[in-house]
This record gives structure tokens, C-alpha cells and sequence, in this order.
């Protein structure tokens, strides 16, 4: 199931030029004009006018039968200007679990599908297949950059910095505007401005501040699209996933429920088993390192 699309934009890429690439087509075509016409059909995906043009690649999943479609955007990064928003670290995010007995792991859907791209990036992110050029609606996967733009959606998400633009949060579900105690915001821009703001710029360019009450919802940052998060009692976690799914729920951003662990007293993270007995290396993967052979060549 494809997550729902993102309502704002929050990617803004800036370029040089590129040479245009040539395609070569595969007996997966049927599998790829599938997928394409779902993406379009979603508004991921539309076609294209742009000078840029990406090749994809093709990946069999497990089963062996589904595909997984990658655009080949090394040419692309070579152009893109890095951005320098930091990551965590992955020792800072290890730390805090210490009077924890109960422990969650939400993994996100898809999540840079529900980020919107402005009409530049639009344009550098697309794609040729043998049924067309296309481009992305919302943030593919493979552009340098993409990380580190989600990695600011959900620092903002839990830690409350700015709020979607308001004709964006009008189409919010009232229950969370209740819960998060928030009032749609009116005649903060007049209407006739709307199109051009949402199309140049980002939810941080807009800036629009959260309420002071809008504080961190869980005191912890994501990995990207993974967060952990632990109580010392069972309705402590409870009610820390409920405040997290209505934030979750304000920025659109849906959990993979296959990929989450609710109420558990252990759960693995950033390659780490996190329990009240402490943090541990996961035992698969030092297994791998004990099991290394030892060195008898210098």
C-alpha cells in the first residue's frame, strides 16, 4: 500500500547542468509500466518536460517476483550542492534508556514519499523508462540530499520548531488540531499569494512557528525514519505513543506497522538490542565479527 502523498513541499535542490543519458529496455517492462501507471495514479509521479533525465534500475525483490524501481542518480548528486543539516549521532541516540522497562520501535512508511518537492526539484529528479520521462511529485529515494531533508521533517515533527503552511493545516484532521491544541491559522497570507509560495518554497522557508505549548513530544530525536523510545511503566509508554501518533498524524507521516514493535521489553536499534538490562550489540551481527576469521597475512 502506497503511503499517503505529502501535502507541503519540503525538498529544494539547486544544480548545474547535466548531460541527457541513453536507456536500455528489459523483458521487466510490463512490471515497470505497472508500477508507473500506480505512481501516477497516486500523484507521486508525473510526466515530464525537464532537461534532466535519469536512468532507472531495476531490482528483483525476495519473492522473486515484485520489482523494486531505482532511479540511478549518480550523475544527478555529482551537481547537487550537499546540505549541511546534521544528523544525530548514533552514540547520543543510544543513551536515555537507563529507568526504561517498556520500549517501542516505529519504523516510517515509505517516508519520503509524504514530502513534497518544490517545481525545481521536481525537475532534477526525473526519470526516463521505456514508456516515458517522469518526474517525482514527492521525494524519491537516491537524491543526495533526501536523508537529511527528512531528517529535518522529523526533527521538526517531534520536537515542535515550525507548523505546516495554513492552507495545508486547513485540511488537518480536526481531532488532531484538538488534541494538539492547535487553531487553523487564518489570514496569514493573502490567497492570491498561496500558489507561488508552495511552489518555491519549503515549510522551514515559510517559518510559520509553532506554539510555545508545541514542545518535544518524546525528548528524543530519529535516525532518519527510525525512532526508539522508552517508559518505566507500561501506561507511561502508552501515553507517549498516543502524543507521538497525533504529531505523526499533523505532518501526515505514516508508520510501517510490519516494521514496529509496540510494548516490548527489548527491542533492536541502529544495530543495537535495547532492554532494561541495557544496550547490547545485536547478537546476529556480533556473531558475524566473532565469527572472522583470524589475520595470517600482514
Amino acid at each position: 500500500m502506497l503511503p499517503l502523498p505529502r501535502l507541503e513541499e519540503s525538498c529544494a535542490i539547486w544544480m548545474l547542468e547535466m548531460p541527457s543519458q541513453c536507456l536500455s529496455v528489459h523483458d521487466l517492462s510490463m512490471k515497470v509500466y505497472k508500477l508507473i501507471k500506480k505512481l501516477l495514479e497516486k500523484g507521486l509521479v508525473e510526466h515530464s518536460e525537464s532537461p534532466w533525465a535519469s536512468p532507472i534500475v531495476i531490482v528483483l525483490k525476495k519473492n522473486g517476483v515484485d520489482i523494486r524501481m531505482c532511479i540511478d542518480y549518480r550523475v544527478v548528486n555529482m551537481f547537487i550542492k550537499l546540505s549541511n543539516y546534521p544528523l544525530p549521532l548514533i552514540d547520543d541516540l543510544l543513551i536515555g534508556f537507563e529507568s526504561a522497562m517498556w520500549f517501542m520501535g516505529l519504523d516510517m512508511a515509505s517516508g519520503f514519499w509524504a514530502i513534497r518537492m518544490t517545481e525545481r526539484a521536481k525537475l532534477i529528479s526525473a526519470f526516463i523508462c521505456p514508456f516515458g520521462h517522469v518526474q517525482w511529485v514527492h521525494m524519491p529515494f537516491g537524491l543526495k540530499n533526501a536523508p537529511l531533508v527528512y531528517q529535518a521533517v522529523i526533527n521538526n515533527c517531534l520536537w515542535g520548531f515550525v507548523r505546516i503552511p495554513p492552507e495545508e493545516e486547513a485540511e488537518v484532521d480536526q481531532d488532531v488540531l484538538d488534541f494538539l491544541q492547535l487553531e487553523c491559522q487564518r489570514g496569514v497570507v493573502p490567497e492570491e499569494k498561496v500558489p507561488a509560495l508552495t511552489d518555491t518554497m519549503t515549510v522551514f522557508q515559510r517559518n510559520i512557528p509553532m506554539p510555545s505549548h508545541m514542545g518535544p513530544v518524546l525528548g528524543r530525536s530519529s535516525y532518519i525514519d527510525d525512532i526508539a523510545h522508552g517508559a518505566a511503566s507500561w501506561d507511561q509508554l502508552c501515553e507517549d505513543l498516543n502524543k507521538l501518533l497525533f504529531r505523526l498524524r499533523y505532518w501526515n507521516i505514516s508508520v510501517s506497522l510490519p516494521k514496529s514493535e509496540f510494548g516490548k521489553q527489548s527491542i533492536p536499534y541502529l544495530s543495537h538490542e535495547i532492554s532494561a538490562e541495557g544496550i547490547r550489540a545485536t547478537p546476529k551481527i556480533a556473531k558475524g565479527v566473532q565469527d572472522l576469521p583470524f589475520p595470517n597475512t600482514l
